[in-house]
């Protein structure tokens, strides 16, 4: 019996040290406090990315600000906490400290002030000045002029090192009575006045001048507003378009940054407005989110597109379509809208285009179309023949099932020519009627000695089973909407910008960003105002995308017709064509 108690007792004692065991093996992940953020009505909140084991608690200590707070204003906590998740976590409670004993006041005397007035002017100094969290990407001239204050104001109020490397991070914005006695003589310590070499110091990212063609009318003063509209809090959103817009906006500000270092943006601020945070495009127009804009980027989707560009065009403001081609039908009757991805219905005429590109005389080329059995009637077989026929273009045709067995070389053959380049065009998404035609074009040439190359569709590229030896036999030529050389130094030099910004490696809506604002920020430079007539049948190549906006019909607006040609060349190695 008194064995049985004590067995009993250690039972109980084991089942109640368990949790705790348990506990103990969960370490959550440390919390690193974020340096993006974002301004929703003029509140601002820090973009916290979760990360895996991180909890709420571990998020909201690293902060400094309630769980209850954060829950407050992050709807999607309701469904709990998951890695992946982008938070709004409240500024108010970590923006850093301002030690007011060491702000100058207005009128500086020699004595040192006596402790019952200490309190009084503390408490004012907090009303009294706005603050201001500096951009990563901004310097002391940026803010001086974004609030028409002066850099040696700033200096003076926020008693900064000008001889510290530090990173300047929150600040608080002389007043117009703080700017009148700076310029009525010394309000400062003499070890915090300004001199010339302390000036050049605060320039911690260079100014360089770029002589550029202007229009008559240019961005000569400013600050001008470029609206940037995305659905910022996406943890909660299951449009994989909106999962992906956190990356587009990591995109936007390392484009931002680099344009800054090369005097681009002097005239120029970011407006960012999260979209989420309202219950739709109607509520964000009529909060005055767009006010002032002199462009305006997004938002995505179609249905939330559609009251901006409406907005746009009666106040005559370009207008971008980042992502979603089903926004094209936006461009109908509006000038001033932009569909920035190219469509994918236009990559066989363009292949068909540049088929036709050099002579087609039967001694130099000729052009065979090869297609499943079966498919005569598909949009795609019919859309070809058409485009052929509207290029005047003379071509044969080629048409088996391919489970029929192999052997059809010596048929396929037949419609090639063997003494001139036989220029192949297959219209299909079969990715197994692909890859057997493919397999004995190869044959053809390679048996027979039949000059060939190979124009296929950009999803190609996504294809598994096809063998890379065909591609590269056939000189395979794809018509890609998006492709990155990662051998090019400027890419190179793009993800070294966008890993040390965030620690991370750039998706392709990451490149999308940084094409849009790059491509358009230099078009407002080089043409001022003029820039949405200039920037017309002008090409451009980008990091990821080229450019080429042509009008869909008079009086409407651009839809991007170029696309990047890649070719699979016999050395195994892809090159872009231009």
């Amino acid at each position: 019996m008194r064995l049985l108690t004590t067995a009993l007792c250690l039972l109980l004692l084991a089942a109640a040290a368990a949790p705790h065991a348990s506990a103990q093996d969960f370490v959550p992940a440390p919390v690193e406090i974020s340096k993006d953020k974002v301004n929703v009505n003029g509140e601002i909140f820090y973009l916290h990315k979760v990360l895996p084991k991180q909890t709420l608690y571990s998020i909201s200590k690293a902060y400094g600000v309630p769980a209850d707070a954060i829950q407050k204003v992050n709807p999607s906590l309701t469904e709990g906490l998951k890695a992946g998740m982008l938070l709004y976590i409240p500024q108010a409670a970590t923006a850093p400290a301002v030690d007011n004993s060491k702000q100058p006041t207005v009128e500086k005397t020699s004595e040192k002030p006596k402790a019952e007035t200490e309190k009084p002017q503390r408490t004012v100094k907090k009303k009294k000045y706005k603050k201001y969290n500096v951009k990563w990407y901004e310097t002391l001239d940026d803010v001086a002029e974004k609030f028409n204050v002066t850099v040696e104001a700033i200096i003076a109020l926020n008693d900064i090192d000008t001889a510290s490397s530090k990173r300047i991070r929150g600040i608080m914005i002389p007043d117009k009575e703080f700017m009148s006695s700076m310029q009525s003589g010394p309000s400062v310590k003499e070890d915090s006045e300004v001199t010339p070499a302390a000036q050049s110091e605060t320039q911690s990212i260079a100014v360089i001048p770029v002589e550029l063609e202007r229009s008559s009318e240019v961005y000569d003063d400013g600050p001008y507003v470029i609206s940037v509209v995305l659905p910022l809090n996406a943890s909660r959103l299951t449009d994989n378009l909106n999962a992906y817009a956190a990356d587009l906006y990591a995109g936007v500000l390392t484009a931002a940054g680099q344009l800054k270092e090369e005097g681009l943006m002097d005239h120029f601020i970011i407006n960012t407005v999260d979209l989420s945070q309202y219950s739709s495009s109607w509520e964000m127009i009529a909060d005055g989110a767009l006010k002032g804009s002199e462009l305006i980027i997004g938002p995505i989707s179609e249905r939330d597109l559609q009251p901006v560009a409406a907005f746009a065009k009666i106040r005559h403001i370009p207008v971008v379509s980042p992502l979603d081609l089903n926004t094209a039908s936006l461009a109908d009757g509006n000038p001033y809208f932009y569909l920035f991805p190219p469509q994918s219905d236009l990559a066989l005429a363009h292949q068909i285009d540049k088929m036709s590109g050099n002579s087609l005389q039967a001694t130099t080329s000729s052009i065979t179309i090869i297609y499943e059995s079966g498919t005569d009637s598909t949009d795609l077989t019919l859309e070809t023949f058409a485009e052929l026929r509207d290029n005047g273009l003379q071509f044969n045709t080629f048409t088996y099932d391919f489970l029929n067995g192999r052997g059809i070389d010596s048929l396929m053959s037949q419609s090639l020519n063997p003494r001139c380049l036989n220029k192949v065009l297959i219209p299909s998404m079969n990715e197994a009627f692909i890859t057997d035609a493919l397999r004995n074009l190869n044959l053809i040439k390679s048996s027979r000695n039949y000059k060939v190359e190979v124009y296929g569709l950009s999803r190609w590229k996504n294809f598994e089973t096809i063998e890379s030896n065909y591609l590269h036999a056939l000189d395979l030529r794809l018509a890609m909407s998006y492709y990155t050389d990662y051998n090019d130094s400027l890419t190179v030099e793009f993800i070294n910008r966008y890993r040390e910004a965030f620690n991370t490696e750039p998706t392709s809506f990451s490149y999308q960003g940084y094409d849009i604002l790059t491509f358009f920020v230099k078009a407002m430079n080089t043409y001022g105002k003029d820039f949405p007539a200039a920037i017309i049948n002008e090409r451009k190549s980008l990091l990821q995308s080229d450019v080429l906006f042509l009008p869909v019909a008079p009086g409407s607006g651009c839809e991007n017709r170029a696309f990047r040609d890649i070719c699979f060349t016999k050395g195994w190695t892809v090159v872009t064509e231009r």
